[in-house]
């Protein structure tokens, strides 16, 4: 079966009105779903930023405690370049965010105010 004849549903060889809002429907359902996949995957990559962040001094510590001088040495050169990178996700999750959410709201009013009239 073709993907033309699983959107034919009564089968007359055309696919009507109501047959094309069956199929927009269902493309604004995947791209929902994909909207909300990608959403919560960036919401995760932040999270995991924000706790490395949190946990790299114990790490170095950790390290300096078990007697692995060098590599306590080594982590902490590394760790200005970790923590920058890590800041630059989370602060551009949140700009972005932030950016998005304005134009959301301009983009509600706008479409309120022109409803009003």
């Amino acid at each position: 079966m073709t993907e033309f004849e699983k959107a034919d549903l009564d089968s007359n060889g055309s696919i009507c009105v109501d047959e094309w809002n069956i199929l927009a429907l269902q493309d604004k359902r995947l791209e929902i779903a994909d909207q909300d996949l990608k959403r919560n995957t960036e919401r995760m990559l932040v999270v995991w930023c924000c706790i490395g962040m949190l946990i790299y001094p114990f790490i170095i510590l950790l390290a300096s405690v078990l007697g692995f001088d060098k590599a306590a040495t080594l982590i902490t050169e590394v760790a200005s370049v970790y923590v920058l990178s890590a800041s630059a996700v989370v602060a551009s999750f949140m700009g972005f965010n932030m950016m998005s959410a304005k134009a959301n709201k301009t983009s509600i009013s706008y479409e309120k105010e022109q409803g009003d009239r």
